[in-house]
Parts: structure tokens; C-alpha cells; sequence
């Protein structure tokens, strides 16, 4: 009896989502066509593979070894059909991505991209969403992977996460002016992260500002002050921060794809690609999740 890749599929969806429903929303799938995908697997391997734990779910030891071969087998299926179906395309494409999303979620995207097509040649440049947006309407970028202005629909959203208040964890802050450490102009969520703060009643100031992802995660390791920043780049030493710490609310943060006016066909085919790849990513785990439990071995 072999493995059934949709079945696999569906295994991978349910550790990446955390949980059944959020699986079935990732999929488009009924929650109860994902539990009979995950029984039939469990019938096939002989194994259980889940220990239902309240809301969350976490893997056995069986269930851990056939997540290494799942994803194994996943990421060469998916190469075999890339190189199968694509065409004979060639030519240089221009990409512009956003360091704080760039160095977390794409370098493999990236790689097998370039793999399965090494007649496309990318030239790819990390910078601030306005220098990227300014770049690609002056025709010096084909493609933008960008961080979208709050409740802006132009582009095509590919990616959603929530910001975060972070510090350095054991780090208190309770003195005011409370420190701030910041992106420059030119970071798209600084004015709404500003704006949400100037309505807050404890006072602040802007103590360090840098234009690069590991230079405000350098900064705030060292507890110079405190930053908002996209959940997925939340380093483990940081201490997540909120209300309680006298900060407001944030909002969400979106990822959009935009294209260039002058389109080659390399350009098109990079931009499906990255759209189908990104929106397939799964969130990467950290230990302390803020919204959902992390996939734990059973013992």
C-alpha cells in the first residue's frame, strides 16, 4: 500500500495550521473531509499519528518521523511538476523584497525557483516598502514583494500576520518616557504604529532608529527599547508586551505581490510562482505562539 500525496498534504496542513479547522480553511476543505484524510493516512501507516489536545493537536512519535518523509516527499513532487509543466522561458527578472520578510520566508522559495529554471536569472534587491514601490513604478524593478499600506487593496495580498510589542524578556521598562526603537521613514506600518501610540496615554520617545531588520532586533536585544514588529520575526529572547505594559493594540500587517507596468514573460511566470508559494507558506513556530499552541511530540 502506498502513500496518498493528498493525503500528505492534507497530514502537513494540520501541523503547519495547528489544528483541523484551521487546516480545512488553508485547503478549502470540510473540517470532516480533513479528519477522514488524516483516519485513511492513520489506516495506511498503521500508526496514529495525532493526540487531540483540547483545541490544538500534537504529533506522536509515529506522526513525527512520517512529518520528516512527508516533507521530503512533498517538496519533490512539487520540483518534478515545476520542471514538467514549465515552459522554455528565459530572461532577467528584477525582484524587490522586504528584509523582514525576505530573510525569514524566501530564501528557499527562491532557490527552488532558480533550480527549475536556471535559464531565468534573478536580480533581487531587500529594501524599505517605499524605496520597492518607488523603484517599480520607475520601471527599475519588474516585480515587488511589499509590506501593503493599512487598509490599502491595491495589489494582491499574499500574506498576513499580526504586529507585535516586543522587548528584551527580563527587560522592564517602566519609566517614562517609555524607549522606542524604530524603522525610518519609509517602514509602510511606522505611521500607524505612531499614530496608535501618540493616542496612547503613556509617554514615549524614538531613542533608536535603523534601517535594517537586524539592526532594531540588535537593538532591542540589548534593551535599548522596546519595537513593533511582524510576529514571524519575533526572535526567541524577546518578551512579548500589550496592554498591560501601557501600549495599544496593533494591527495586522499584509504582504502584497505588484507588477510592473512592462511585464516580461520570465517576470510573469516569478510572479505566479510567488504567488502560489507564499500563500502556501506555513507560519513559522515559535515557542511561545500568541494565537495558536505549538505542535508538541507526545511522549
Amino acid at each position: 500500500m502506498n502513500l496518498d500525496l493528498e493525503l500528505v498534504r492534507t497530514f502537513l496542513a494540520v501541523i503547519e495550521q495547528g489544528g483541523f479547522t484551521r487546516a480545512a480553511g488553508r485547503l478549502h476543505k470540510t473540517q470532516s473531509t480533513i479528519s477522514l484524510h488524516i483516519r485513511r493516512l492513520e489506516e495506511i501507516v498503521g500508526r496514529p499519528l495525532f493526540d487531540r489536545q483540547g483545541r490544538g493537536v500534537a504529533l506522536t512519535e509515529q506522526g513525527e518521523v512520517l512529518r520528516t518523509y512527508a516533507e521530503a516527499l512533498l517538496e519533490l513532487n512539487d520540483e518534478a511538476l515545476l520542471k514538467l509543466r514549465r515552459p522554455p522561458v528565459t530572461g532577467t527578472v528584477r525582484l524587490g523584497l522586504p528584509e523582514d520578510f525576505a530573510t525569514r520566508h524566501l530564501p528557499l522559495v527562491l532557490r527552488r525557483f532558480t533550480a527549475a529554471h536556471p535559464a531565468i536569472r534573478l536580480e533581487v534587491r531587500s529594501a524599505l516598502t517605499a524605496e520597492l514601490m518607488r523603484d517599480l513604478g520607475n520601471g527599475d524593478l519588474d516585480i515587488v514583494l511589499a509590506r501593503r499600506e493599512f487598509e490599502a487593496t491595491d495589489g494582491d495580498a499574499l500574506w498576513r500576520e499580526p504586529l507585535v510589542w516586543v522587548g528584551a524578556r527580563g527587560r522592564a521598562f517602566a519609566a517614562d518616557p517609555l524607549p522606542l526603537v524604530m524603522f525610518p521613514h519609509g517602514c509602510v506600518y511606522r505611521p500607524e504604529v505612531l499614530r496608535r501610540m501618540r493616542a496612547c496615554a503613556r509617554p514615549w520617545e524614538i531613542v533608536y532608529t535603523s534601517t535594517s531588520l537586524a539592526g532594531v532586533q540588535a537593538a532591542v536585544s540589548a534593551g535599548i527599547g522596546i519595537t513593533a514588529l511582524a510576529e514571524s520575526t519575533v526572535l526567541p529572547e524577546f518578551e512579548i508586551l500589550g496592554a498591560a505594559d501601557g501600549l495599544p493594540a496593533l494591527p495586522d500587517t499584509e504582504i502584497a505581490l505588484y507588477a510592473g507596468a512592462t511585464r516580461s514573460e520570465a517576470a510573469r511566470y516569478l510572479g505566479t510562482y510567488l504567488s502560489d508559494s507564499v500563500q502556501n507558506l506555513a507560519p513559522p513556530a515559535r515557542g511561545d505562539s500568541l494565537r495558536d499552541a505549538p505542535v508538541r511530540i507526545a511522549r
